[in-house]
């Protein structure tokens, strides 16, 4: 009997695309959701619906930004992909209660790497592909939010505060064993 913890199981997919359609919604997903900020800032409407679209386009956004990040800097740095994935996040466990349900039935893209891509990439590459995601979220989720409270939409400041405190609990969970800041450090200390 082996002392090691077993691993957590990643979810299951609830579907799949292809790298062409994933990168597709995900970039309308962004576009849309700062397009939404921007017009929300100009709208002429009750402070309740200001607040909910401000809301879905930060979703939006972070929704869209992150598993987008890996694959363009994996791009960047030779790694291939195979497609998206669409599920709750990945570490659940990485979460309190509550959070941790939420977070499972958000829909969140996972990008698939090619296996032997990923074998002949360098560790330095691996290790910025890795951190490209997190690093996509933490910075989109601020800009998002800094821009709500540019645009003096309604919460907009107090979405920038939370997006600050969700940033500095995924840049925490990020090292965390399945989090993308553990798995470049990991790239790191693997010798090729």
């Amino acid at each position: 009997m082996s002392d090691k913890p077993h691993p957590v199981p990643n979810p299951p997919f609830w579907t799949r695309f292809s790298v062409t359609t994933g990168n597709a919604i995900q970039l309308t997903g962004i576009v849309l959701g700062a397009a939404v900020i921007y017009l929300d800032g100009r709208l002429d409407a009750a402070e309740i619906v200001r607040i909910v679209l401000m809301i879905l386009a930060f979703l939006a956004i972070y929704i869209c930004c992150h598993s987008l990040g890996h694959y363009l800097i994996g791009r960047l740095v030779g790694i291939h992909f195979r497609g998206y994935g669409l599920r709750g996040t990945d570490h659940p466990e990485a979460y309190p209660p509550g959070v941790r349900q939420a977070m499972s039935a958000m829909p969140f893209f996972t990008v698939m790497t090619e296996k032997s891509s990923m074998a002949k990439a360098k560790p330095v590459a691996r290790a910025v592909m890795f951190a490209a995601g997190e690093t996509s979220s933490i910075v989109c989720s601020l800009a998002a939010g800094w821009f709500a409270g540019y645009e003096r939409i309604p919460g907009g400041g107090i979405l920038l505060i939370v997006a600050i405190v969700a940033s500095l609990f995924a840049i925490v969970s990020a090292f965390f064993p399945k989090g993308d800041y553990a798995k470049a450090l990991g790239a790191l200390r693997v010798t090729p």
